[in-house]
């Protein structure tokens, strides 16, 4: 199989991952919401670094709010969430770590983290029209971000040790016919 076609669909699987895990959510405050896309973005970051997480991210965020009608946040997801994951990526993977060193996935999630609610922020004021009212969805991305970190760090773990055993850990290595 082409290489390049192997990455669209690992892309593809990917994106769907974070879709369907920012379907688990519970509303919270003005309109937003806490949910386990940050968390399916975060293990992606961590496992396959922001090669893969950022456009998985992108794309599966920027799904969900097409399919739940938050079409307004659309394009806002697609670049918060992809530079999320590409930024949790880079920093996780820096310097051949491949997300291997807890402190610094630490580090990256956290980065990331404040990306996202600096980016959503901005976004959330320009769509509701309210800096004051943005301000009041803090809480939620903050929320949405920590669990996040708290279920991608122990199941990173967990799937790294399964993904290493069965040779699917590094993706661009493998070769089918």
């Amino acid at each position: 199989m082409n290489k390049n076609t192997k990455y669209v669909i690992y892309v593809g699987m990917f994106s769907a991952l974070c879709t369907v895990a920012t379907f688990i959510k519970v509303p919270f405050g003005n309109g937003a919401m806490v949910h386990l896309g940050s968390a399916m973005i975060f293990t992606l970051s961590i496992l396959f670094g922001g090669k893969y997480s950022a456009p998985a991210g992108a794309i599966g965020s920027a799904f969900f709010d097409l399919l739940l009608g938050f079409s307004p946040y659309t394009l806002w997801s697609f670049l918060i969430k992809g530079i999320a994951g590409a930024l949790a990526g880079s920093i996780s993977h820096y310097n051949g770590n491949k997300g291997k060193n807890l402190i610094l996935n630490i580090f990256a999630l956290i980065i990331a983290s404040l990306w996202t609610l600096v980016g959503y922020i901005g976004a959330w004021t320009v769509v509701i029209g309210s800096y004051q009212a943005a301000l009041l969805n803090i809480p939620s991305s903050l929320m949405s971000s920590a669990m996040g970190m708290i279920i991608a760090l122990p199941l990173s773990m967990v799937l790294r040790k399964a993904l290493s055993k069965s040779g699917h850990l590094d993706l661009d290595a493998q070769t089918y016919n």
